[in-house]
């Protein structure tokens, strides 16, 4: 940090110096312009690969100026002045190749400027991270791209253990990163990430050399010495094992393996633990690399055998490996499900998960009869647990109200004459749908000649006269309240309605060679009006609850014939809503209105007002349906 600062301050003094030597040599050239004019002089130059010792001397004589110049200022210019003053040309040559100017009664010497030397940087090692435990004897190491000889030097000071470079990794730079570990341990690791050959002999001194050299002069790249410890090797990698009994009071081992043939480590790891084992197919061509410390040999087994071929099965005290399809390492379990049915479960399962696997369902028990090696069938079982979670139980009350309002007048007067004998009958109050006689219909007459200033005469006996004033309003309001319960993912099906029947007549030809006969029958067949109600729920982790929603209402209409099909009118509408637990929602959107105004009378008399009453039948009418549709999902279990 100091020597930034430093190096800092230097520059910045330098540039200062060097300006306040830029405007004192300025002043000087305007003081010797006063006496001497050609340097206020303007020139006009072209200069191409001219040099600059040529240059100034050029211009000096042109404008008649006392200047020397050093022959060593054989620097190339290529330049083009236009109108510019004499001095300020000599300012510009003396910044642009940084020249020395002094000055002897009124002559310009120009010179190089002498080279002031940088101050060097002060190097400072870096220091090498490194600390020891002397009381357990563990090394731990922060290095990165350190010189091989300081972190040798680090280790011994802090270790008092003494590490011997050979020639050849003197020059070496290494990089390692480990945290409290034996101290042989460390070496070790660090030898091998760096391309290193650790060795120890019986005095306790530690020595390194370069593997690659070492592996070149002896042909064999895999043949490496390991420290400190039994090691094993094998063509085709190396491992050490040794055995560890400080790690939860139980005997397992310490080993680690690079590209070690499977084998042959089996076959150590058993020796080291008196473990019994027999192979049904060896496992000559898998290679493994690991780091284990107080690893079981089941465990061992567990990891070497993951992802390949090969599985183990234990009797007793003998552990059986070979080849998943051996026959006598194959078992048969039945795995059962606790939380949901196996419905549907068996055609979402991974390929991997039933690869060489014979997988059964056993419905009654709710589970799986699975045939196959060990190792798989307790990854298949891994795989169920994670899948058999409770699913959820959905129940949705449905309120659905239907509102049904009409409103219908009817008017007219009619009559006529029939041979039909007729009586006085019908409604007066609070409806009017009268029928009047021939006899009726006089007694009315008389009624209004009486008054004396009407006189109305007679109708005859077949005459008739029906007389219609109603007006008619209704207001239904029907509602119903079914309650569905449903697993999570599957449908709940609410149907409310009526059905029809109609006859389909079937007609068939029967040719008898001498007449045609048509044979005919029939049978009755259903038809189906009503409102259905279609919900199928999705419970999420926030019990959110996703409904996809559809509602279709159909109802029937008139028949062409007495035997024909009811018309139908349907309407229909989906949705995907998302409400939470226990909140209801609203869905609307099927409603109906119907509107008529019509009547039948006499020509030009039906239209005028008040008479029209008289001589004409007049309907008028208008009904409005709503449908509204509440549902209200709560989530149990």
């Amino acid at each position: 940090m100091k020597i930034k600062i430093f190096a800092i301050l230097f520059l910045i003094l330098t540039n200062v110096y060097s300006q306040n030597i830029d405007n004192d040599v300025e002043k000087k050239i305007n003081q010797i312009a006063l006496t001497n004019p050609g340097l206020d002089e303007k020139i006009r130059i072209d200069v191409v690969g001219l040099t600059l010792y040529d240059l100034l001397t050029s211009i000096a004589e042109e404008h008649q100026l006392n200047v020397s110049a050093e022959p060593s200022l054989q620097q190339l210019i290529t330049s083009n002045f236009y109108d510019i003053k004499v001095k300020d040309i000599f300012l510009f040559l003396i910044k642009e190749y940084n020249l020395k100017v002094n000055f002897t009664n009124g002559i310009m010497v120009f010179k190089k400027k002498p080279i002031i030397p940088k101050p060097e940087p002060v190097v400072v090692p870096k220091k090498i991270d490194v600390s020891y435990n002397a009381e357990n004897d563990f090394l731990s190491v922060h290095l990165e791209n350190d010189s091989l000889p300081l972190v040798a030097r680090a280790i011994t000071d802090i270790s008092s253990k003494n590490i011997i470079l050979s020639p050849s990794v003197k020059k070496k730079k290494i990089s390692g990163y480990i945290l409290n570990r034996p101290f042989d341990q460390v070496i070790e690791m660090l030898a091998k990430s760096n391309a290193l050959k650790a060795t120890q002999d019986e005095n306790g001194f530690y020595y390194l050399d370069d593997l690659e050299a070492i592996d070149q002069n002896s042909g064999d790249s895999k043949n490496r010495n390991l420290i400190g410890r039994n090691s094993q090797k094998n063509i085709g990698g190396d491992f050490f094992i040794s055995i560890n009994n400080q790690i939860n009071n139980q005997l397992g081992l310490d080993v680690e393996a690079y590209e070690a043939n499977a084998a042959e480590l089996i076959r150590a790891a058993s020796r080291e633990l008196n473990v019994s084992f027999f192979m049904y197919d060896t496992p000559s061509d898998v290679q493994t690399t690991l780091f284990a410390k107080g690893i079981t040999f089941e465990d061992l087994l567990k990891n070497i055998f993951k992802g390949d071929k090969y599985t183990f099965k234990k009797v007793d005290d003998l552990y059986l490996i070979g080849e998943h399809h051996t026959e006598g390492l194959r078992k048969t379990e039945l795995i059962q499900m606790e939380n949901r049915t196996i419905e549907t479960v068996l055609s979402t399962l991974p390929a991997k998960i039933t690869e060489n696997l014979e997988v059964k369902e056993f419905i009654d028990l709710n589970g799986f009869v699975v045939s196959g090696s060990r190792i798989q069938i307790e990854e298949f079982r891994n795989y169920i647990h994670e899948i058999d979670q409770v699913v959820p139980v959905i129940q949705i009350e449905v309120i659905i109200v239907q509102y049904d309002k009409g409103y219908d007048i009817s008017t007219g007067i009619q009559m006529g004459i029939d041979k039909e004998t007729r009586t006085t009958s019908g409604v007066l109050f609070p409806t009017t749908d009268m029928s009047l006689n021939s006899t009726s219909v006089n007694d009315l007459i008389d009624a209004f000649n009486g008054f004396g200033w009407v006189n109305l005469g007679k109708v005859a006996s077949d005459f008739y006269a029906n007389l219609k004033m109603m007006e008619n309003n209704s207001l239904i309001k029907i509602s119903s309240t079914p309650k569905l319960v449903t697993l999570n993912g599957h449908e709940a099906i609410s149907s409310i309605g009526e059905t029809n029947y109609y006859f389909e007549q079937n007609n068939r030809l029967i040719n008898t060679g001498i007449t045609d006969n048509i044979l005919q029958s029939g049978t009755w067949k259903s038809t189906d009006a009503s409102l259905s109600i279609y919900i199928k729920p999705f419970v999420s982790k926030d019990e959110n609850v996703t409904l996809n929603i559809k509602v279709e209402k159909s109802s029937f209409l008139g028949r062409a014939g007495e035997t024909a099909p009811p018309g139908k009118a349907t309407q229909s509408f989906e949705s995907i809503v998302r409400v939470r637990n226990n909140e209801m929602v609203l869905l609307g959107g099927l409603d109906e209105m119907e509107r008529e105004n019509s009547g039948t009378g006499a020509p030009l008399l039906s239209r005028i007002p008040i008479l029209k009453w008289f001589f004409s039948n007049r309907t008028k009418r208008k009904e409005t349906s709503k449908l509204h549709i509440f549902i209200k999902p709560t989530i149990i279990y």
